[in-house]
């Protein structure tokens, strides 16, 4: 919000789309992970002897994971919170469906989905946290052994 020259109070989101917003992200977060970044990809740039397409395409993989970031975190976590036990119940569906359909050069933990293979591992490294806080979100914080069920 901003003041004009008769001192009333602008909203200045009025004037954008609906699905616009102040984006939800921590700066400090963001430049320490900004720092992060660049850390590893100068590790990178070391170890691979110098060889600058191989961090092109990390740096590129890393800017289609920013933008992903960006638009995850412009959704309001009441649909988070709704999504969270479908996501991990997928989650678990596919780990299941490893053991049956898995391939990857003799390793059993990946899922062949026809335009890229995915290893359902890395879906349950977002699923289960979040299954937790999906847990524990009406809950009295900080939680009592009890209410945590142990």
């Amino acid at each position: 919000m901003s003041r004009c020259r008769n001192h009333e109070t602008i909203d200045m989101r009025r004037w954008l789309p609906a699905w616009a917003g102040a984006p939800r992200l921590d700066p400090v977060l963001l430049v320490l992970l900004m720092l992060i970044i660049g850390f590893g990809l100068l590790v990178l740039y070391s170890a691979s002897g110098q060889d600058m397409a191989m961090v092109e395409r990390q740096a590129i993989r890393i800017g289609f994971g920013l933008i992903v970031m960006l638009i995850i975190s412009q959704v309001p976590p009441r649909i988070i919170r709704r999504w969270t036990p479908w996501l991990y119940g997928l989650g678990i569906t596919m780990l299941f469906a490893t053991w049956g359909l898995g391939v990857g050069r003799g390793a059993q933990r990946w899922l062949d989905l026809g335009l890229f293979r995915f290893q359902p591992s890395e879906l349950m490294k977002l699923a289960v946290p979040m299954m937790v806080a999906w847990y524990l979100h009406p809950k009295v914080l900080p939680p009592a052994w009890k209410a945590v069920g142990i």
